[in-house]
């Protein structure tokens, strides 16, 4: 149960490399030369001036059951560490996690960023304020206080990228398991770090792994043809067979929606296409800020799995949870404006930032309904790019791709680097040889320049 919780994030992390050479950017929207029927893409994800910091969400997943005897651990303070500094939260507060049945509690640290186009943390800190066990006396609520077991805090490999404005989520798994009273003193807490291991991998192997949290959704619920759309497949709560509304991009994990409100049913997709991990999508809404008028905000999600400690197998527990932005509040014209009509192409970087990353097409018309979503991937170093019809994102199929090269590769400053974790934008074109230019053009695609999600 715990391993399937993150089975997409696992899928998604085949490969967790450094990258994160040279400085980066806090804007884009460069062309970098060349000819676009579109006037090019600004990255909206912060209405900071300067360099924009992004957030380590660690998930602490443990449970909701709370008993005499039963244990809880205490957190307030994580440090992360890499060769720019520390990110730490100091005035956080403090988080009781009970050990047994299952909880989502997480904790975020804010990652300060001088120009960097990532940060890269390579282990995680395993600390806790204190530990404290439910009692039945004199009154029921009552605890006594106990220490974190000798030792502590311990820390284990891990592989956690950070980009500037965006969420990075870290799943820690901790449990009855790991962490016990000792039989012969019990203000004493035993761990047993064999279990933790088994939990979380924790080893230089297989260090543990972060992923993107933070989902730009494209709305698909202006198609004409909604045969073109891919389908809910049936999984934990959903009964799958509706059709896509929302199709849902980070770099690391795809996923679709149903509907648009809260409550809609929501699949993160894993590479196995009859196994996605189901949940609800939280609604986005707006914030009303006297003279600047409402601004948008993020919509929420949860995945949900049964609690295997139900018999009824009807009961459901958060496995994860994470936001989401709608296409036209993040990827905006230079001047702040609404893209308008056009055809686009967006790259976004993985957890591994570097020559791979995954690429959605769209057109969409004056009022940014979209017409056409394609998705895929492109390789910066091979300079070459494969796109698929959207409905082929749940099965996997490859019928329909269009293929293209690219040209110049641009920074930040419209300067031409070969390296991928500085590139802003690009120039592209479909290639014409085996048709794919011709298969573009007819669903309104055209040559131009592809912009990087990235500050």
């Amino acid at each position: 149960m715990r391993k399937w919780a993150f089975l997409y994030s696992a899928a998604a992390l085949a490969v967790i490399g450094c990258g994160g050479s040279g400085n980066g950017s806090h804007t884009t929207g460069t062309t970098g030369g060349g000819t676009t029927n579109n006037v090019g893409v600004a990255i909206k994800l912060s209405n900071l001036s300067t360099f924009a910091p992004g957030s380590i969400a660690v998930a602490y997943l443990t449970g909701q059951g709370r008993a005499v005897g039963d244990l809880s651990a205490t957190i307030q303070q994580l440090r992360f560490t890499d060769q720019y500094g520390e990110a730490t939260n100091p005035l956080g507060p403090q988080i009781s996690c009970p050990l047994t049945g299952f909880q989502n509690n997480i904790v975020y640290v804010s990652v300060p960023f001088t120009g960097q186009p990532s940060r890269y943390f390579t282990a995680f800190n395993l600390d806790f304020l204190n530990f404290h066990q439910e009692t039945d006396s004199p009154v029921a609520g009552d605890f006594t206080i106990l220490n974190e077991p000798a030792g502590f805090p311990k820390q284990y490999p891990a592989a956690v990228r950070v980009f500037p404005g965006r969420v990075t989520s870290l799943p820690v798994f901790i449990d009855d398991s790991m962490f016990t009273v000792d039989t012969v003193n019990p203000l004493l807490v035993d761990y047993n770090e064999s279990q933790f291991l088994l939990a979380n991998g924790a080893t230089s192997a297989t260090p543990m792994k972060a992923f993107l949290s933070d989902f730009v959704a494209f709305n698909v619920a202006g198609y004409t043809n909604t045969a073109q759309l891919p389908n809910l497949v049936a999984t934990t709560g959903i009964a799958g067979g509706t059709t896509a509304a929302r199709v849902f991009f980070s770099g690391d994990v795809y996923a679709i929606a149903d509907g648009f409100t809260s409550g809609a049913n929501f699949e993160a997709l894993t590479l196995d296409p009859t196994l996605p991990i189901g949940g609800v999508l939280g609604s986005a809404g707006t914030i009303t800020t006297g003279p600047t008028g409402s601004l948008p905000h993020a919509g929420t999600y949860s995945l949900l799995q049964l609690n295997p400690t139900d018999l009824t197998q009807t009961l459901k527990v958060v496995a994860g949870q994470g936001i989401w932005r709608e296409h036209k509040t993040v990827l905006r014209a230079p001047n702040g404006n609404a893209l308008g009509a056009g055809s686009y192409v967006v790259t976004f970087p993985s957890s591994s930032d570097n020559n791979m990353q995954e690429m959605v097409a769209f057109t969409q018309d004056a009022n940014e309904n979209i017409s056409a979503l394609y998705f895929g991937f492109i390789d910066m170093d091979a300079l070459t790019f494969n796109l698929y019809p959207i409905g082929d994102i749940v099965n996997g199929s490859t019928t329909g791709a269009i293929d293209g090269t690219l040209t110049t590769l641009y920074d930040r400053y419209g300067k031409a680097t070969t390296s991928p974790d500085l590139v802003h934008s690009g120039l592209y074109t479909f290639n014409a040889s085996d048709g794919s230019a011709a298969a573009a053009t007819q669903v309104g695609f055209k040559n131009g320049t592809f912009y990087v999600f990235r500050l």
